[in-house]
């Protein structure tokens, strides 16, 4: 007999497993059964804001922003035709919709060309009405109102395109601080209006920050219904082409499926928020909670195949595989919970949860199939019987491979010295970087809308520039403000910019319109007074709710200048803001920048910071646990080589494929190191059993390679399916991390069954 279990803690932990199996079942019922309620309690949030602490200063920032100025989350609406914009038919939509987006749920303010405060002098007084201020209009009216727009100072680029064929219409949400709006419920309601004035003229776009955050709702749950399904459907696939038995798929199956139940139920049991992260998280669970119960089955049958009952190979299996299924689930736990020394908090939860989910998913494989393993003579598949005289070491395959290995073992160590040094130096040329809309296949609609309005528009959303005068009234200051124009203008120079919009055009127009409308009086009022002037007479003749309360501090101290760019990769986005800010201070101007999207830029800081610093954890740890476990420092620092080096071919592949390091690829090291270290712990807890035994090591590989290495194939090709899948996606972000986990997972087992021997045979006497 190949395998003879050593009385100890080990062996009473398995009696009782297999000598009261109803016992064991109806504690592990118990254990299942109580995070179950926690499901009820389901929660889902999109926003920005769930990455952050709520002490974290960007937080902080943006708060005293949204107290002072409002939301800066809006949706927008945007129309197209192609004959222009300026007809009767086209202008009547424009102001119905502007009209019906008012009574959106959560929608504050609404700017349009419609209801655009368009100011003009009347002798001595200034009027101020809406653009269009009525659904019927005629031809010439309309001719009229093309050529006022087309030359005004703000409107184009902004609420109307250059080209005259195009309108941008602002939804505005309200401030909720500290929380988020109900994206979904607003974005559903905007589609139903669009939905009504769509025709064959008009080309319709939902885009704006509401709708990339329900963009990430949408797609995270259509991804998770669409893949999950074929991924329980190829699990199942595996199974029984593996063990030619439906009844025996079901066992890894409910482990399956209770350590789903139970991550997820104490997910909300604590008061996390579904999201865009961890939607991945049960495609996690299921793949790595299938690992300990198809090594469980595939021993149990492998000792049934040598002629045990069905009681003793039960085990037997759970004797051999306790200890390496115990360590290789602390050692995944030890991955995952790598990714809890981030500051971002989806992934420091994704981190705790598939953490808990690993370890729940041992004890479900060992204190429920076992037991049922026990109790039930499940019949032997034919490839898992051994042929009488065969070596119960080894087939004749293993031995094959085993000696081909040792043949030229320092050909296969050169071979991935050379692999691993080119590795290094492409992961080493990787960049930082993300586009949120680049998180989106082309044929996302949010993709497309975008798309339209870098095209038609040159961009509608950007940094929020906060400029303090430094003292109450201060922004009425003619000197503040002509500093603050010479900042708008150098930014309106920039050819990524598309338009600044602040309080500065509207004094400006509002000085012109009371001196008979002459352009050379569009200019900032000489006096402090004057200015205080035309700001009161401004805000005097404002429609309710359109007031200028989001564009400066009720004590004038502050105001707000938003700038709308064609820049969304976070490198530009970041340089450029540096330069706004450098440029600010050298017209000696106090300024800072937040806003939403603001935010989503500087989250990148944190990702590089979760890579390095959740990836050295991991490997101290999973190092420090090796030389635990197999008492040699030695034996812990030879097993991260083959560990280290599939992350580094992983990485090399990130460049050359174009993906760069942002939050999707960054969970990858600690992901599939956790994962990857599993095959090493099978494969050197097996090799040190063996070599204590006596055999010698062409029989120790032999061995391995029938027993184990069978398992970790099996188990390899549904975890890297498994991820794999999700390259089918829609979300960017998880298309590559299932990719790159599906590669690094296939090149750490290639590693271990070739590299590894190769430098065990190599090295075996030292």
């Amino acid at each position: 007999m190949a395998y003879q279990p050593k009385p100890g803690l080990v062996s009473k932990f398995i009696d009782f497993v297999v000598n009261k199996p109803k016992t064991s079942l109806i504690i592990t019922a118990i254990l299942v059964f109580a995070f179950l309620p926690g499901l009820a309690s389901f929660q889902q949030k999109y926003d920005v804001r769930i990455w952050f602490r709520d002490t974290d200063p960007l937080i902080q920032k943006l708060d005293d922003f949204e107290k002072t100025f409002g939301n800066d989350e809006s949706v927008i609406v945007t129309i197209k035709n192609e004959e222009g914009i300026f007809n009767p038919t086209t202008l009547k939509k424009v102001y119905n919709i502007t009209e019906e987006l008012w009574r959106v749920p959560q929608v504050l303010r609404v700017e349009t060309l419609a209801n655009y405060n368009y100011s003009y002098a009347i002798e001595d007084d200034i009027n101020i009405e809406p653009f269009i201020d009525t659904d019927q209009l005629t031809q010439e009216e309309a001719n009229k109102k093309r050529e006022i727009a087309l030359n005004h100072e703000v409107l184009p680029g902004y609420l109307v395109s250059k080209d005259g064929k195009s309108v941008m219409m602002f939804a505005r949400l309200v401030t909720t601080v500290g929380d988020s709006p109900n994206y979904e419920v607003i974005i559903q309601k905007v589609r139903e209006i669009v939905k009504k004035y769509e025709d064959e003229k008009h080309e319709f776009h939902i885009v704006g920050e509401a709708a990339v955050n329900d963009a990430f709702r949408e797609i995270a749950n259509n991804d998770g219904a669409a893949i999950l399904p074929f991924l329980f459907l190829l699990i199942i696939a595996y199974l029984i082409f593996v063990f030619r038995s439906v009844i025996i798929m079901i066992l890894p199956l409910a482990v399956t499926v209770f350590t789903v139940c139970m991550s997820m139920g104490l997910c909300f049991y604590i008061g996390f928020y579904f999201n865009n992260i961890l939607a991945i998280l049960p495609a996690i669970l299921i793949s790595i909670s299938i690992a300990d119960s198809v090594h469980i089955l595939v021993t149990y049958f492998q000792f049934k195949g040598e002629g045990l009952d069905n009681r003793k190979a039960a085990y037997y299996s759970l004797h051999k595989n306790f200890v390496p299924t115990f360590m290789t689930s602390v050692s995944t736990m030890i991955g995952f919970l790598g990714l809890t020394m981030t500051e971002l908090m989806p992934i420091r939860q994704l981190g705790y949860l598939a953490g808990f989910g690993c370890f729940a998913a041992w004890i479900i494989s060992i204190f429920m199939m076992g037991p049922v393993l026990a109790m039930i003579d499940f019949k032997t598949p034919k490839h898992f019987l051994t042929t009488p005289g065969e070596s119960t070491l080894g087939r004749p395959w293993s031995y094959t491979l085993a000696h081909w290995i040792n043949n030229y073992k320092n050909l296969i160590l050169i071979f991935f010295f050379i692999l691993g040094a080119s590795g290094v130096y492409f992961s080493s040329k990787n960049n930082v970087n993300s586009n949120p809309f680049d998180y989106f296949t082309d044929d996302q609609h949010i993709s497309l809308a975008n798309d339209f309005i870098k095209e038609n528009f040159g961009g509608s959303s950007g940094p929020e520039i906060i400029i303090s005068s430094g003292k109450p009234d201060g922004i009425k200051d003619p000197a503040f403000l002509a500093k603050v124009e010479k900042l708008k203008n150098w930014i309106n120079e920039q050819n990524y910019v598309n338009k600044t919009v602040d309080i500065i055009d509207i004094i400006k127009d509002t000085n012109r319109s009371l001196n008979q409308g002459k352009q050379e009086h569009y200019v900032i009022p000489k006096t402090q007074e004057a200015v205080a002037e035309e700001l009161f007479m401004y805000t005097l003749g404002l429609p309710q709710g359109m007031d200028l309360n989001n564009r400066m501090s009720l004590d004038y101290e502050i105001m707000r200048m938003s700038v709308l760019w064609n820049i969304y990769d976070t490198r530009g986005w970041l340089k450029h803001v540096d330069l706004f800010l450098e440029k600010a201070k050298e017209f000696d101007l106090n300024a800072y920048v937040t806003g939403k999207f603001y935010l989503f830029q500087r989250m990148m800081d944190y990702v590089v910071f979760t890579f390095f610093k959740s990836v050295t954890m991991a490997l101290f740890l999973v190092a420090l646990l090796m030389m635990i476990v197999f008492k040699s420092v030695k034996i812990g620092l030879l097993s991260l080589i083959p560990n280290v080096l599939p992350l580094i071919l992983g990485g090399s592949i990130m460049y050359l494929t174009g993906i760069d390091l942002n939050i999707g690829s960054a969970l990858v090291a600690s992901v599939c190191l956790g994962i990857a270290v599993d095959d090493t712990i099978h494969f050197l807890a097996n090799y040190y059993r063996l070599k204590n035994e006596g055999h010698d090591e062409i029989d120790i590989m032999a061995s391995i390679f029938t027993y184990t290495g069978s398992a970790l194939v099996v188990t390899t090709m549904i975890l890297a399916s498994g991820f794999g899948l999700y390259m089918f996606g829609d979300f960017v972000p998880n298309i590559n991390f299932g990719l790159l986990c599906a590669v690094v997972l296939t090149m750490a087992l290639i590693i271990d069954l070739i590299f590894l021997p190769a430098l065990l045979l190599k090295f075996a006497k030292k």
